[in-house]
């Protein structure tokens, strides 16, 4: 049904679609009475532009509603796109995405790098949410009621996860994917499980994280089972006198027995110490 190469639009439940892109990131798209509702805007603006064009094949209703599912640059620097429609985050997520410094660092290293993005990163006009909330949010839309709760911090200081309770479906954005590892470079290792914790909570039968493929229930549960077996190994290893290597070397022993076929898995070699390096500063 999608226009853009490489995604894939899939129906959840009428009007609920995921749009997935392989090897980067998903978005959601919600249509509702008169208007459509879009989560995460993506990476760049010709990003977020094909992603609108997407929404054009599915309705010609106007976006009325963009919501960020954290502030990482792959998910909203497209924002500035929709200057129409409001744009709803976690206060947190409005902070890092205000933070000059911050940013100067994913710019820098975005247009260092040789990806096809990486000219545009240049001039994208960081745009961060302009409705924020603390610990939840309740929205109706299109008859639907929509969740957006805040567990704490994981991926990011200001993750959140919009859950659509009558279709039990949930966008988890980076904090839970299934069968992948995430990002640790700016992660909260310490507070991530119990966050995990209270997404395990939630009454869900697929999810669609902010990449990869849609999730069930059971990949929520082994999400959290995968950080609650990487944070108290590294904890235990630094506890212990471990340097880096020794403890990264004792995580992935511990993680390889039921991990070991997730994505990412290869590079844990690169990604642990991210971790180690927020527990020891």
């Amino acid at each position: 049904m999608a226009t853009t190469s490489g995604t894939e639009l899939i129906e959840l439940e009428t009007g609920i679609f995921a749009r997935l892109h392989e090897g980067l990131t998903n978005a959601g798209i919600l249509v509702g009475d008169t208007s459509v509702l879009v989560i995460d805007s993506l990476r760049v603006p010709s990003f977020a532009r094909d992603l609108i064009q997407d929404v054009k094949h599915i309705t010609d209703k106007p976006i009325q509603y963009v919501i960020d599912t954290h502030a990482h640059w792959d998910h909203s620097w497209g924002n500035e796109e929709f200057p129409d429609a409001t744009i709803i985050g976690h206060e947190n997520c409005y902070d890092e995405m205000v933070d000059v410094e911050w940013n100067k660092v994913w710019r820098d290293k975005i247009v260092a790098s040789t990806d096809p993005w990486a000219d545009e990163a240049r001039t994208v006009n960081i745009t961060p949410p302009d409705l924020t909330f603390e610990t939840s949010m309740q929205l109706y839309f299109g008859g639907r009621k929509l969740e957006l709760r805040y567990f704490g911090r994981a991926h990011t200081s200001g993750d959140i996860i919009i859950h659509l309770p009558e279709a039990k479906i949930a966008f988890t954005g980076d904090v839970v994917q299934d069968k992948g590892v995430p990002f640790f470079g700016d992660s909260y290792p310490e507070d991530w499980p119990d966050t995990d914790d209270g997404i395990v909570g939630l009454d869900v039968d697929r999810f669609v994280a902010g990449h990869g493929p849609i999730g069930n229930h059971d990949g929520i549960v082994e999400a959290r089972d995968f950080i609650h077996v990487l944070v108290p190994s590294l904890q235990a290893s630094i506890e212990e006198g471990q340097d880096v290597g020794s403890a990264t070397a004792s995580a992935i022993d511990a993680l390889k027995p039921q991990f070991s076929d997730w994505r990412g898995f290869e590079n844990l070699g690169d990604s642990v110490p991210l971790v180690y390096g927020r527990l020891t500063r």
